[in-house]
């Protein structure tokens, strides 16, 4: 069973739950920093709402009201200093995912009534109220704010490995705030997982992994209804007749009603890969897909050397260094934008991992991401959904317009 909750934080020197976007925006970030350096794997968290955070964690039944107190005295802090005029509560509402949800979206009186310990008995679950001093249960009054086992307790396990298969990460138009298809990512036989959650690694292509993957994918295939579906194919492939003869048959597979919302992701292409191989990349690709994605790990790949109305898009894939290096490797691709734009050729960035690496994609309005900090590795496509910036990652408790929940790889 795995623990999951929602939790609201109120600001105010009344505890009032605050509303305007700016205060929103700053609680969002500080809380998810927070978050991103504390709520480590296994656990995964969410901002599903304004002020709104989803926390889930495997190892346990019952979560531990205690331990969020430091993010309740840090926002303290953060907010208002030592000294500062103004108060901060956190909410937990735990219970099962459905009225967790729910609460992520109730306000007003009755929010106001659980802050000062009043309970209508519209919830069924458990609601503790935290403050950087105190940690008590609202729901039931005077109950148990440790959880099951205790935070002193919990320790690391390690889950059963899952058979290989194939995932989905969405792929974002951030100016748009909106996913315009989906990558398949080959999840390697014995590769640990929780709900979603695997080793960065995990993303990685492998050339003896894409015909699984076109295998794995077909099911998904069959009931895409909206959004590009980007399907990984080595550059190394298409340059060797004996490759190209064994993925043929593969190819000739795919449903040719969705050649149009077909996008070949060719991944390890070189930096300057010659005209000859780009033509017959092209070539052999073209009958099979309306797009192609050159993935690339070099952000200086030779745009100007692209001829015109061969590729869609260039993604780069950053690099396994250090963030830093990573930040520095998609200020570089980004500053060739003018170049990519007079080629008509969209930008992308795979593999954007922290919230800290989204922002910086968005600071350097990168029109295409995908990656970790985008959507967990997801069991379905997503097909073309809304979602704001602010309440990336998509997880498979997000939601959208026709409620229905997003599903991931368990």
């Amino acid at each position: 069973m795995t623990a999951i909750a929602c939790l609201k934080v109120f600001v105010g020197d009344e505890l009032r739950f605050a509303d305007n976007d700016t205060m929103a925006t700053l609680v969002g970030k500080v809380a998810g920093a927070y978050l991103e350096t504390t709520w480590l794997w296994p656990r995964r968290y969410g901002l599903v709402a304004p002020f709104s955070f989803v926390l889930a964690d495997p190892r346990a039944t019952q979560l531990d009201a205690r331990e969020l107190q430091a993010l309740a005295r840090d926002l303290q802090f953060k907010l208002f200093g030592d000294k500062g005029v103004g108060d901060i509560a956190l909410l937990m509402f735990e219970g099962d995912q459905t009225d967790v949800m729910r609460f992520a979206g109730i306000h007003g009186a009755q929010l106001k009534a659980l802050l000062n310990g009043e309970d209508d008995g519209s919830l069924v679950g458990r609601v503790c109220r935290i403050t950087p001093t105190e940690v008590s249960s609202v729901v039931p009054p005077g109950g148990p704010v440790c959880g099951a086992p205790p935070m002193e307790q919990l320790a690391p396990i390690e889950r059963a490995p899952v058979a290989a298969r194939v995932g989905y990460r969405g792929v974002y138009h951030t100016a748009r705030e909106v996913f315009i298809g989906s990558v398949a990512v080959w999840r390697q036989d014995g590769a640990p997982d929780v709900f979603g959650l695997t080793p960065l690694r995990a993303d990685a292509d492998r050339q003896e992994d894409d015909i699984p993957t076109l295998l794995g994918a077909k099911t998904a295939l069959a009931g895409l209804e909206a959004g590009v579906m980007f399907l990984p194919i080595s550059f190394s492939t298409m340059v060797k007749p004996s490759a190209r003869a064994a993925l043929l048959p593969h190819l000739e597979a795919l449903p040719r009603a969705l050649r149009g919302r077909l996008a070949a992701a060719v991944y390890d292409t070189p930096r300057a890969p010659s005209f000859s191989a780009l033509s017959q990349v092209k070539r052999f690709l073209d009958p099979f897909f309306g797009r192609l994605d050159l993935r690339v790990s070099d952000p200086a790949f030779q745009i100007d050397d692209l001829p015109v109305d061969l590729a869609s898009s260039v993604t780069l894939i950053l690099p396994r260094v250090s963030e830093k290096a990573r930040l520095a490797a998609v200020t570089r691709f980004m500053r060739e934008g003018p170049a990519y734009r007079r080629k008509h050729v969209w930008q992308g960035l795979a593999d954007v991992r922290t919230r800290r690496e989204l922002n910086h994609c968005i600071d350097q309005e990168a029109p295409f991401l995908t990656g970790a900090a985008v959507t967990d590795l997801l069991e379905a496509p997503v097909g073309s959904a809304s979602l704001p910036s602010l309440h990336l990652p998509m997880h498979d408790w997000s939601t959208f317009p026709d409620n229905a929940p997003i599903s991931s790889v368990a």
